[in-house]
């Protein structure tokens, strides 16, 4: 849109009056006739305070949300499929009229107890937990298959099953530890896992919170010099992630619950995607004050060129996000939560931000840092180091497209042997203290650590029948490889119409074998199990436990090809519309896979083996979490167009004003450069804190996308993409008449 107001030019370096300065909208018409405004921008300038006061209310209303009703979650069953998720679902329904238990575990370093001090111990553990507030009865001391000691302890039943008042019981466990320190005394149990985990998680992400707020506000000092300006960004990127939480806070109340992970999602992404979002838009503007715009014009003009690629950019993450929408279950949440904050992020730079510039004028450049004047002058130069490596590789575009695109492949080839898995205990950090009684319980009571569960549902009257059956698989259920016990009693409701009985392993969650032993376990012993149960009306055999581990990992690499395939057409069409150009569109799909690829190499990498363990505080399970490759995914792609769309547009606007193939290459990667590489620190920054973290699936995550990032806006974007356009020359600015081209 072109105004034709009356106005004042002001040459670049000329002094600001006092008008302007004050953040007063000068009517000006445009300083160059062939830049396009926004309409909307104009808007918002014009509607600053509406839009403010607008805005303020509903931040005001998400944090309101979110502390007055909270974010709703899914229980671990909702997330279950298959066959497993019917065994869950009969077993949750019935009432078995069990208490919640703990179990003391207590083990002797140097080898099996001995008796009398075994009969010694159970005695003193009696008597120090009978007392201890929550434990409604001690059960009867038994040995462990590894010479240990273990007791049960019965506690009072919370509303959602838990254990209560169980904190007593773990400070009188670390008690008896300090008082026998040659043994180690352990207390394992799933509400007192619970509560150390989500404590250190709770931790971990506040940490996490902590940290990412002065790490953004850094880097955007670093970028734009002066406090105010670097303050604008991480206020919209904070103020996005409050609405988003609080929209994520309604719909899990109202229409459907999310994944518990989707709060530090919404996090992650919103806080880097708010601020990137606002930054390219607040460069632009200060880059057209500086060549002589009004106020008023350089926030149009940005609205028009940095916003519309905002919205492109924006528009195809979300499309990307809405992936997880395609697979559904566990991801349906994740997916809205995400779509979300970008939507939100995307209207607080199209609408908030014009309104902010408009209320702060050049005030916005404040309180400037005093060793930034000089990069300040030379910003948007072709004399770059981006600028200069751009004029090179479009000299010999073939040579940089070969070598940078033979270093991902070499970085992604890797990913071909990732293995998936959803973690167990074994993901969590090995120093907490129900973590190292998880192993003790493990070893002490094989049958009911890596369990494989066996469901029935019959008529009560064949509940004797049931039993039979179940127990007479034993014999051949532990001879199946890394079988390591089976329980010698069948556990039955209060109506005797459901059964269950445990088949252990000696294996963990995370390793890929468990899913030979489930298939094992379904080809040899459910079939006999059916088979016994011939002519018993309505009967159900399912098998549960641990096989929801095997069943969701193969639901999710099943959706993952779905996925990809729906998430690559939409975001060739979105980019075919948005540039008018189907080899652009294709090269920009291309180098997106190239990046996603790369991450996924690296992941696999470092998390598939044990090189790593110290450099980044884990220890290695030799599998990546099964959620993560779908979700890096759509994360990934989606992310890295923001940077895309900006080079992009910044070359074809160079093109567009009449500069040659090769000099559009150079001015728009040098006029880009230092925003994308700005916007990448802050992600990188923000998501490598998340790499940090304790917990396994976490730290995947945060170095995953971190990686990735880095890749992206450093050696794809700076060196390929330019090789790219250089190879299409004209065709990536052109295409058939019909198409649509909304970037100019």
């Amino acid at each position: 849109m072109t105004t034709n107001q009356t106005h004042t030019v002001r040459r670049p370096g000329a002094p600001v009056d006092a008008a302007e300065s004050a953040g007063t909208v000068l009517e000006a018409p445009a300083h160059r006739p062939d830049q396009s405004r926004s309409a909307v921008a104009l808007w918002s300038v014009r509607h600053k305070w509406l839009v403010l006061i607008t805005s303020f209310a509903i931040v005001l209303g998400g944090v309101a949300a979110m502390a007055g009703i909270g974010i709703s979650t899914q229980g671990q069953n909702d997330q279950l499929v298959g066959d497993s998720a019917a065994a869950f679902e009969i077993r949750d329904a019935a009432d078995f009229g069990e208490a919640p238990t703990e179990f003391i575990i207590v083990t002797d370093p140097d080898g099996p107890l001995d008796p009398a001090r075994s009969e010694q111990l159970a005695a003193e553990l009696t008597s120090a937990y009978e007392a201890a507030p929550g434990v409604t009865a001690v059960g009867q001391p038994f040995p462990g298959a590894d010479g240990s000691l273990v007791l049960p302890l019965e506690f009072a039943e919370g509303e959602e099953g838990e254990a209560q008042q169980v904190a007593r019981s773990v400070e009188i466990t670390s008690e008896l530890g300090a008082a026998h320190p040659d043994l180690t005394v352990g207390q394992f149990g799933e509400t007192s896992l619970d509560n150390e985990v989500n404590g250190v998680l709770g931790d971990d992400f506040l940490r996490a919170e902590i940290f990412s707020i002065p790490v953004t506000l850094i880097v955007l000092l670093l970028t734009f010099g002066a406090v105010v300006a670097a303050g604008v960004p991480l206020v919209l990127g904070i103020g996005s992630v409050a609405v988003a939480l609080g929209a994520t806070a309604i719909v899990s109340n109202g229409i459907l619950p999310v994944d518990p992970n989707s709060q530090s999602l919404v996090l992650l992404i919103g806080l880097a995607v708010g601020v990137d979002y606002a930054l390219f838009v607040l460069r632009r503007a200060r880059e057209e004050r500086h060549a002589g715009a009004t106020v008023e014009d350089s926030i149009a003009i940005a609205g028009a060129t940095a916003g519309r690629a905002v919205v492109i950019s924006g528009v195809t993450v979300v499309i990307a996000m809405s992936g997880m929408l395609v697979a559904g279950g566990l991801f349906t949440s994740l997916g809205l939560g995400a779509m979300l904050v970008v939507g939100v992020a995307v209207l607080a730079s199209v609408f908030v931000l014009p309104a902010i510039l408009a209320v702060l004028g050049d005030k916005v450049e404040a309180l400037r840092l005093p060793f930034t004047r000089r990069r300040e002058a030379r910003r948007g130069s072709v004399d770059t180091f981006w600028g200069r490596l751009a004029g090179r590789v479009t000299r010999r575009p073939g040579v940089a497209a070969v070598v940078v695109g033979g270093l991902l492949l070499a970085l992604a080839f890797p990913a071909l042997g990732m293995k998936t898995a959803i973690g167990g205990v074994e993901t969590l950090p090995r120093d907490l203290k129900a973590v190292q009684a998880s192993q003790q319980f493990s070893a002490a009571v094989p049958a009911e650590s890596t369990v494989l569960q066996v469901v029935v549902r019959a008529p009560a009257e064949s509940a004797d029948r049931v039993e039979a059956v179940l127990l007479g698989e034993s014999e051949d259920a532990t001879a199946l490889d890394l079988v390591s016990a089976t329980d010698e009693e069948v556990v039955r409701s209060t109506d005797s119409t459901v059964s269950t009985w445990n088949i252990g392993t000696e294996i963990t969650a995370s390793d890929d074998r468990l899913h030979d032993v489930v298939d094992e376990v379904r080809a040899q012993v459910i079939p006999d199990i059916e088979a016994g149960l011939a002519g018993v009306d309505g009967v159900e055999v399912h098998l549960g436990g641990q096989a929801a581990v095997t069943d969701l990992t193969d639901w999710m690499d099943q959706k993952l090809p779905w996925v990809v395939g729906f998430v690559l057409v939409l975001a060739l069409l979105v980019m075919m519309v948005s540039f008018g150009s189907p080899a652009l569109a294709i090269a920009t799909v291309g180098l997106n896979l190239l990046s996603v690829g790369a991450a996924y190499g690296v992941l696999a990498l470092v998390f598939g083996g044990t090189w790593a363990e110290g450099l980044l505080g884990f220890t290695s399970t030799g599998a990546i979490a099964a959620w993560l490759p779908m979700m890096l995914f759509v994360l990934l792609f989606g992310l890295s167009m923001d940077y895309h769309i900006f080079v992009t547009s910044r070359i074809r606007e160079a093109r567009d004003k009449g500069a040659s193939a090769a000099e559009a290459i150079r001015v728009g990667v040098a006029r880009s450069a230092g925003v994308v590489t700005a916007a990448a620190a802050v992600m990188v920054g923000v998501f490598s804190i998340f790499g940090t973290l304790s917990i396994l699936e976490m730290k995947q995550l945060g170095v995953g996308l971190a990686v990735a990032v880095l890749l992206d806006a450093t050696i794809v974007r700076g060196v390929l993409l330019p090789a790219v356009f250089a190879l299409l020359g004209d065709r990536a600015h052109t295409g058939p008449s019909w198409l649509p081209r909304l970037h100019h």
